[in-house]
C-alpha cells in the first residue's frame, strides 16, 4: 500500500531534528498541536510550544522517544530545526531525508510490540553517532496508559510551577 492513511484514523506524530536528538510532539486529545513560536524555544522548550495556547495544554513532547500504537497507521510530519538529519528506523525499512524549512512525511504501520532503533543516516556534525532515538510499539492499551501518565506528569509540573490548569482549577 503506497496511499498515505487517514490523518484521523492514524497517529499523528511531528518529529523535528535537532543537532543532536529527535523532537517528537503529539496532538493531544484534541486532536490540534498546539502553536509553536521560535521566540519560546528554549532549553526545557525545544520546540517553543506556545504555553498560552489552548490547544497546546495536552500537547507531549518528548526526547529521542516515540511510543506508537501497535496496529494503528503513524504519520510522521518531520523537519529539522538546524542540518539536513536522515530519519531511519532500518527494522521497518524506512528512511527519509529531514530538511530545514521543508516539512516531510513518512507513514509506517507497526506489526508487532517492542523497541526499534531511530538512527540518523545523514553526517549531521560531530555529535551525529550518537543522534539515536527509538520507536515504542506500545499495545493500544499500554499507548493509552502512556499518554495518560504523560498528561498527569504535565499537570503535575504546572501545579508545582504555579500554572493554573485552563479550566481554572487549581
Amino acid at each position: 500500500v503506497s496511499a498515505f492513511p487517514a490523518e484521523p484514523a492514524s497517529t499523528v506524530v511531528r518529529v523535528v531534528g535537532e543537532q543532536f536528538i529527535w523532537n517528537i510532539h503529539y496532538a493531544g486529545a484534541d486532536g490540534v498541536f498546539g502553536r509553536t513560536m521560535i521566540s519560546l524555544v528554549s532549553s526545557d522548550n525545544p520546540l517553543g510550544l506556545d504555553a498560552s495556547d489552548p490547544a497546546a495544554k495536552d500537547d507531549i513532547v518528548t526526547i529521542n522517544q516515540m511510543p506508537v500504537p501497535l496496529g494503528k497507521p503513524t504519520i510522521l510530519q518531520m523537519t529539522s530545526k538546524d542540518v539536513i538529519h536522515d530519519f531511519w528506523v532500518s527494522n521497518f525499512r524506512n528512511k527519509q531525508d529531514v530538511v530545514p524549512g521543508l516539512n516531510t512525511n513518512l507513514w509506517f504501520e507497526p506489526t508487532k510490540t517492542g523497541k526499534f532503533e531511530i538512527a540518523c543516516a545523514q553526517l549531521c556534525g560531530l555529535g551525529h553517532t550518537q543522534m539515536v532515538g527509538n520507536v515504542l510499539v506500545k499495545t493500544p492499551e499500554e499507548f493509552a496508559e502512556w499518554q495518560k501518565g504523560q498528561l498527569a506528569e504535565k499537570a503535575g509540573t504546572a501545579s508545582a510551577a504555579g500554572v493554573v490548569p485552563a479550566d481554572g482549577r487549581s
